[in-house]
């Protein structure tokens, strides 16, 4: 009786307002199939429903499981943070990289010769990367022999991180200023931007080789001037054996790396155990060979910082 009753009052319009108070998504699909039965001028003659449409792919059954949520904005920021992290991380990787003499792997860098693996005893993947290593090295030398922290091509190398803050990226300072000697022990650097004045005065004063307070130039906001006091002999024979050592260092992490393509040439099948054992050998003369280079430059470097 009450369902007739219901349905009575329905085709009447009249308990259209009291909709409002029923959840719309129970409440709607019936009405809605209710009200299409109609007539044309009862359906025109009153809004089919108080509260708003919802969309159909928003409405779910009551057995269903509760809708899942977006992730929280805190951790949304936190993932995006550490996205950004690791992207200036790996910026900073690579500028170190590109601004280093150790180019091994820079795709910047000069292009060697590939390690081959039709011709095991073909080494001049290995020679291509000790003449770059000799290159910077006999140039760090070069510039001990000649004035050593005087230089100011050795200044020039100071990395500086412009933007601490923000990025871990750092450059040689000769990118952001200009250096040049003003005569005696006077050092001046004249820098490209206002923004580099400050890193540039941290770096130096973080520096083991240059640890002092850069003078201002009244006159110039961009201009600072360095005095360098002389080297010891004993710090200048220092100097020159730990360039001599990181040179060594560089020499066998090329030997390691061709090593490693021996080892997996052999795991693949493409070479044999003697052919391996052969190649090594020949290796290790090429390494010996570059060392004793090295303990040549060397000497000659010595006794040069011995004699001053």
């Amino acid at each position: 009786m009450r369902n007739t009753a219901a349905r009575a009052l329905l085709r009447q319009g009249l308990t259209i307002p009291e909709l409002g108070r029923v959840s719309h998504d129970v409440i709607r699909p019936a009405f809605n199939a209710i009200n299409a039965k109609r007539p044309q001028c009862l359906r025109q003659r009153g809004p089919e429903i108080s509260s708003p449409r919802l969309p159909l792919d928003n409405l779910r059954a009551f057995h269903t499981t509760t809708a899942a949520y977006k992730s929280k904005p805190g951790k949304a920021k936190d993932t995006k943070s550490k996205k950004n992290n690791n992207s200036s991380n790996g910026a900073a990787a690579t500028t170190e990289t590109e601004n280093s003499h150790d180019d091994d792997d820079d795709p910047n860098g000069p292009k060697h010769p590939p390690a081959n693996p039709e011709n095991p005893l073909d080494f001049a993947d290995v020679l291509s990367r000790m003449r770059r290593h000799d290159e910077y090295f006999r140039g760090a030398l070069k510039k001990l022999k000649t004035g050593g922290r005087f230089n100011p091509d050795i200044l020039g190398t100071l990395r500086v991180q412009p933007d601490r803050k923000n990025s871990a990226v750092t450059y040689p300072l000769r990118e952001l200023a200009q250096v040049s000697s003003q005569g005696g022990r006077i050092v001046s650097v004249l820098a490209h931007e206002e923004a580099y004045v400050k890193p540039i005065l941290s770096a130096v004063q973080a520096s083991p080789d240059f640890n002092q307070q850069p003078q201002r130039v009244p006159d110039n906001e961009l201009e600072l001037l360095l005095r360098i006091e002389p080297e010891s002999r004993e710090d200048l024979l220092r100097r020159v054996k730990a360039t001599c050592n990181d040179w060594r260092d560089r020499a066998r992490a090329t030997r390691r790396w061709r090593e490693k393509h021996h080892a997996n040439w052999r795991k693949d099948g493409g070479m044999g155990p003697d052919l391996k054992r052969a190649a090594e050998k020949e290796l290790d003369k090429v390494v010996k060979a570059k060392m004793v280079e090295i303990d040549d430059a060397e000497k000659e470097a010595l006794k040069a910082a011995e004699s001053k």
